[in-house]
């Protein structure tokens, strides 16, 4: 667990990860090394994963996000799922109880190209044996792990 004082610093750079050291020392009452020492202490803790940007998808031409379901053949899966992680259109992929056995999330330009990845790419080079796919309409909460 982390202190009130780390979740504090944790929520600054949430909403901000380009926030001064000296205005976060500010807000939470530290001195500038002590904000340093929390942070490299979070960092090799494995509380904080990286520092990083997020990019628009639609400024880079992704205007369709795909939700894919998919149930590998069982004895294809330990192959199948490294192959599947080299397809640029799917940014997340998980393993998954139930009836579908993979989750996987896309970004594709437009509709015709989501048919041509499904058609073309998906169900004649992957075992698969059922999927549903799904067009996001909206975005209600997209947020990765927050405090």
């Amino acid at each position: 667990m982390v202190s009130k004082i780390d979740a504090q610093i944790l929520e600054i750079l949430q909403r901000d990860v380009r926030t001064p050291i000296s205005k976060i020392a500010k807000e939470v009452g530290l001195s500038e090394n002590g904000v340093r020492y929390r942070l490299e202490k979070l960092e090799k803790g494995g509380y904080i994963k990286s520092y990083t940007i997020l990019l628009n998808p639609a400024k880079f031409g992704k205007k369709i996000l795909a939700i894919f379901n998919l149930e590998i053949e069982p004895k294809a899966m330990r192959s199948t799922l490294p192959k599947l992680v080299k397809l640029n259109e799917f940014i997340k992929i998980y393993q998954t109880t139930g009836h579908f056995s993979i989750n996987a999330v896309g970004l594709f330009d437009n509709e015709n190209n989501l048919t041509a990845f499904i058609n073309n790419k998906l169900l004649l080079e992957f075992p698969i044996q059922n999927y549903t796919v799904e067009i996001v309409m909206r975005k209600v909460k997209d947020a990765d792990y927050e405090i």
